[in-house]
């Protein structure tokens, strides 16, 4: 995902990454049923702290546009999937 975090002026981060995933998701760029990477994920590529992205995702969710759905992976541990709505 092509996220690009500004400086401070343009927001939190957490605005900036619901902001531009937003963007994506009206202009047909992210589409329903496309994974999103997890919090950590992207929160690493972009050099900000997880609960950031955590909160985006989580507007974004309550907002209609994103799903959660958890499960286990291989290891049995729990496991968060993202994608569009």
């Amino acid at each position: 995902m092509d996220i690009q975090l500004k400086d401070r002026s343009e927001g939190p981060a957490y605005l900036q990454v619901r902001t531009q995933i937003e963007a994506r998701i009206r202009e047909g760029r992210l589409k329903a049923g496309d994974t999103l990477p997890s919090p950590a994920t992207l929160a690493q590529k972009l050099s900000i702290d997880k609960g950031e992205v955590q909160r985006a995702y989580f507007e974004l969710e309550r907002n209609g546009l994103l799903a959660k759905t958890v499960g286990k992976d291989f290891l049995g541990k729990e496991k968060s999937t993202y994608t569009v709505k």
